[in-house]
């Protein structure tokens, strides 16, 4: 077996681990109870909307005004009002939490050989 098969190997063995995890499978229940779900799916879709125009703007140069970054203000909070927003938000954090410590393990591990 090739150093980079033995590379995807971990990786496929790796995610198979992230998957079985409480977090992880917390963050698909949630997500699925939120897509189905119209109220609450409406909700996180129009603050995506909001979201997708305000990039489209600063990308334009044209800054948010203050009456537009209060609605997004306003639509966040009206978002996060919604218990199923707020347990697939919280589910969402803690698994990007949860991404961002495997990686920085990886990091750390890279580091180690970088070093040696």
């Amino acid at each position: 077996m090739s150093q980079f098969d033995e590379i995807m190997e971990k990786c496929t063995d790796l995610g198979q681990a992230i998957a079985r995890t409480a977090i992880y499978k917390d963050f698909k229940k949630t997500e699925y109870e939120l897509l189905h779900n119209p109220q609450a799916r409406k909700l996180v879709e129009d603050l995506q909307k909001l979201r997708q125009e305000a990039y489209r703007r600063q990308l334009a140069g044209a800054p948010d005004s203050p009456e537009e970054q209060e609605k997004m203000k306003q639509m966040e909070a009206d978002c996060l009002k919604d218990p199923q927003v707020q347990q697939s938000n919280n589910a969402n954090l803690r698994f990007q939490e949860l991404m961002e410590k495997i990686s920085g393990k990886i990091k750390e591990g890279i580091k180690t050989v970088d070093q040696a």
